[in-house]
C-alpha cells in the first residue's frame, strides 16, 4: 500500500512541476519580457530628453504604435508622443479635461447602449492627444475618443453587432 501511495505522490508532484514549468515558460516569462522592454523604452526616452517622468506611460496601438508619456518639461506638466523609432511626434502642454467629466459624457452619449467606461487612457489619434477608452459586451467592442484638452467627442469605432 505504501508503495502505491509513494508512486501516486510522485506522479502528482511531476504533474504539478509540469504545470508550473509550462506557466513559467509560456506565460510569466513572455509577460515579464514584454513589460521589461516597455520599461526600457520609457527610461530611454526620458534619459535622452532629460524628462522628469510623472508616472504615466501608455503604449497605444492605433494605425501606428505610439508611446505616450506624462513628463515635466521646464517645470510644466506635458504629454509627449513618440513613435516606434522613439522620435518625438507631438507634445501637449495645457489644460486637460477631467476624466470624470469625459466618463459622464460617454455615459450620457451612449446611455441607450449602457456603455460605461471605467478607465480612460491617453492616446495619440488623428494627430491629437485624446482620451481613449474601450468597452466590450458579448457581441460588440466600442472604442471612444474624446479630446484631451476639451473633453469633446472626437470619434467612436464600434466593432461587431
Amino acid at each position: 500500500m505504501k508503495k502505491h501511495l509513494f508512486r501516486l505522490s510522485v506522479i502528482v508532484l511531476v504533474i504539478v512541476l509540469a504545470v508550473v514549468s509550462f506557466y513559467m515558460l509560456y506565460v510569466h516569462v513572455p509577460y515579464y519580457n514584454y513589460h521589461h522592454g516597455l520599461d526600457e523604452i520609457r527610461n530611454e526616452i526620458c534619459e535622452k530628453n532629460n524628462y522628469e517622468y510623472l508616472d504615466y506611460f501608455n503604449e497605444y496601438h492605433g494605425k501606428e504604435t505610439y508611446y505616450i508619456l506624462k513628463v515635466k518639461i521646464n517645470d510644466m506638466e506635458a504629454y509627449v508622443a513618440y513613435n516606434q523609432k522613439q522620435e518625438l511626434v507631438d507634445t501637449y502642454q495645457g489644460d486637460i479635461a477631467s476624466q470624470d467629466v469625459v466618463k459622464q459624457a460617454i455615459a450620457t452619449r451612449y446611455k441607450e447602449q449602457k456603455v460605461q467606461m471605467n478607465e480612460l487612457d491617453v492616446a495619440y489619434e488623428n494627430n491629437k492627444f485624446v482620451y481613449y477608452g474601450k468597452y466590450q459586451t458579448k457581441d460588440t467592442l466600442w472604442y471612444v475618443y474624446y479630446g484631451l484638452n476639451d473633453g469633446e467627442f472626437v470619434k467612436m469605432v464600434k466593432l461587431g453587432d
